[in-house]
Order: structure tokens, then C-alpha cells, then sequence
């Protein structure tokens, strides 16, 4: 019986329990990146490792590449190793060097795969990188970015999160970004939204406002996520972090 406890405690979802997070300090993520293949001098592919706040603690996570249609050796050099981020660190990188060929053949892909994490979560445990043929033109591709401000002590503040598509299209291109929570609760911290936005042809950069709901009372810092969906893009990064801090 107290095994069988013990091991639905385990599969809880990570966010499920209140008390669990208020224990953590910062979570880990990894981008989805896209580099050229190239047919002469090798690149390299690079992942952008983040933690969404600084920990005043040394954090450490593994990472491993793994195949998907790309195969290591014969398009890139398998990697894997360990990042550690000292107390104020929040950005590492990791160079996978890819190999070269002048064949013509579809966009292939591998990953990074993160996994044990020391004082801190994974967020998103799996980056996806694309290689691109020199001779397949890009794909559109869409991200969106972080952002941190005080939520104000009163009344309501607005946060703007900056979506950027890879380049211009001759057609327009769609797509869902909503809100979730995360440490911050919807309609105490925030109000949830849910938006279609629309690029059209031209257009490589478009806002989207979430409403932040004041405090009169001392508050830790307070997360939620924008996550982008339904969008016939590539998502680059799919997911925002909105950092809320106590102040004026």
C-alpha cells in the first residue's frame, strides 16, 4: 500500500500540487532552432538552454542529441554533455556541429533532449532542431519572446508580447496565442486570453497584450505562459514566459 502511495505521488503532474510549486526557483528550456546544412566548411546547429528566472543557486542540467530523420554521423555529430549555469546566469548554449553535403534532399531533423535537472524544473525537456537544404527555400516560421515588468501596486498594468515571424510571405499566415497559468492564476494575477492574429503579406511582427491585475500586498514573483498553436508556420519557439514582479 505504501508503495502504491508512493508512486502516484511520482506521477503527479509537475504543477498539480500548490505547496510543489512554491519550492521551485526557475525552470529550464530549450529553443526549437533551424540552421542551414551547407555543402562546404561545417556549421553547426545551436540550441539557446534558458532558465525563465535567475536562481541564486548553481543549476545544472544533461543534454543529449537524439535522431529523428537526420541520423548522427552522416548529418550531424551526435552531442551531449552537461550545462551549468552559476547564481545570476540564465542563457547557455549548445553547438551540435552538423555535416555538410552538396545532395539535394528534404529538411531533416534531430533533437536535444534535457534531463536531470539539479534546483530547477524542465519546462520544455525536448528542442527540435530543422536542417535546412541550401536548396529548399525557408519555411515561414514564428516565435515569441519572454517578458518580465512589475505588475503594479494598483489598478492594471499591460504586458505586450512581441511574436516575430522568420521573414515575409506572400500569403497571410495565422495563429492562436493563449494564455496559461503557471505560478500566476488567472483572475487574481492576470486575465486569460485567447487570440487569433493574423500576418499579412508583409507583415513579420505582430503584439499580443495580456491584461496584469495589480496587488496592494507584498507578492513573490508570479509566472503564466503564452503559447502559440494552430498555424500552418513552423513554431521556432512556441512558448512565452510572462515574468510579473512586485512594485510600482
Amino acid at each position: 500500500m505504501h508503495s502504491d502511495r508512493l508512486i502516484a505521488r511520482r506521477r503527479r503532474p509537475l504543477f498539480d500540487v500548490m505547496e510543489e510549486r512554491q519550492l521551485l526557483t526557475t525552470f529550464v528550456m530549450v529553443d526549437n532552432p533551424r540552421a542551414l546544412e551547407g555543402t562546404g566548411a561545417p556549421t553547426a546547429m545551436t540550441f539557446t538552454v534558458k532558465l525563465v528566472v535567475a536562481s541564486t543557486s548553481t543549476v545544472q542540467v544533461s543534454y543529449a542529441t537524439q535522431d529523428r530523420t537526420a541520423q548522427a554521423g552522416s548529418d550531424y555529430v551526435a552531442t551531449s554533455g552537461t550545462l551549468t549555469f552559476a547564481p545570476g546566469e540564465t542563457v547557455k548554449s549548445v553547438a551540435v556541429p552538423l555535416v555538410p553535403d552538396a545532395i539535394p534532399e528534404s529538411n531533416e531533423a534531430f533533437v536535444l533532449n534535457l534531463s536531470n535537472p539539479v534546483n530547477a524544473a524542465i519546462f520544455t525537456p525536448v528542442g527540435s532542431a530543422t536542417i535546412v537544404d541550401d536548396d529548399i527555400p525557408v519555411a515561414p516560421a514564428l516565435s515569441i519572446a519572454d517578458v518580465q515588468t512589475t505588475r503594479g501596486l494598483s489598478g492594471a498594468k499591460t504586458m505586450n508580447f512581441t511574436i516575430r515571424l522568420n521573414g515575409a510571405q506572400k500569403t497571410p499566415i495565422t495563429v492562436t496565442a493563449a494564455t496559461a497559468n503557471l505560478t500566476a492564476i488567472a483572475g487574481k494575477d492576470y486575465l486569460a486570453k485567447t487570440e487569433l492574429l493574423t500576418f499579412a503579406a508583409g507583415e513579420t511582427v505582430k503584439t499580443f497584450s495580456v491584461t496584469m491585475l495589480g496587488t496592494a500586498a507584498a507578492a513573490p514573483d508570479t509566472i503564466f505562459t503564452v503559447t502559440l498553436s494552430k498555424t500552418t508556420a513552423a513554431l521556432s519557439r512556441a512558448t512565452a514566459f510572462g515574468i510579473m514582479r512586485y512594485g510600482a
